[in-house]
């Protein structure tokens, strides 16, 4: 009985890692694959609160008095560098690739969002000589608002181009730069 014992402890032994690593294989696929889905939405919902935002910062500005001040608008646009740090911290390395692309696009979108929120709102102030700060008053003329306006419909029309093509679970990259033409 002895020996029959160690011959079947070590294939028992065999099979109880091949059993354990198969379980930690599935796990790890099942996790992987919940991350990706977590992620894609994510960039979705990171999209619709950006859109809100932008909304917002449109709606204040088209129906605002005429002293209106930089920190009326400040919320909304610290509202989207916090929703861009959010989705900084997700880690590409991890997503399979079409999701990496879409993150990667999405990012590059959403910064750009950012970027040219705060300038079109810095662009509205009266006094552009010092740094922004919540008291600087607002120039809202008929020439600022129209133009501010057209950004935020720009910036929203990407986001929603994002936002479309996540639920689609389309190719990012495809639908907002392949088809640039920087021949001419």
């Amino acid at each position: 009985m002895g020996e029959k014992f160690r011959l079947w402890v070590p294939l028992l032994v065999s099979f109880l890692s091949l059993a354990l690593a198969g379980v930690s294989a599935v796990y790890q696929f099942s996790e992987s694959k919940r991350y990706s889905s977590n992620t894609h939405q994510v960039l979705i919902n990171s999209a619709e609160l950006a859109k809100y935002d932008l909304k917002l910062l449109d709606y204040k500005v088209l129906s605002g008095d005429a002293d209106m001040r930089y920190g009326e608008l400040n919320i909304q646009l610290d509202s989207l560098k916090q929703n861009l740090e959010t989705i900084k911290d997700v880690d590409p390395t991890t997503l399979p690739k079409i999701d990496a692309i879409n993150y990667q696009v999405y990012r590059q979108d959403l910064n750009t969002v950012v970027k040219l929120s705060e300038d079109a709102t810095n662009n509205m102030r009266k006094d552009r000589t010092k740094v922004a700060g919540d008291e600087d008053e607002l120039d809202l003329d008929i020439s600022t608002r129209p133009q501010f306006d057209a950004t935020m419909k720009n910036l929203k029309h990407v986001l929603n181009q994002d936002e479309q093509g996540l639920k689609q679970h389309k190719d990012l990259y495809n639908i907002n730069y392949a088809k640039v033409d920087f021949s001419n």
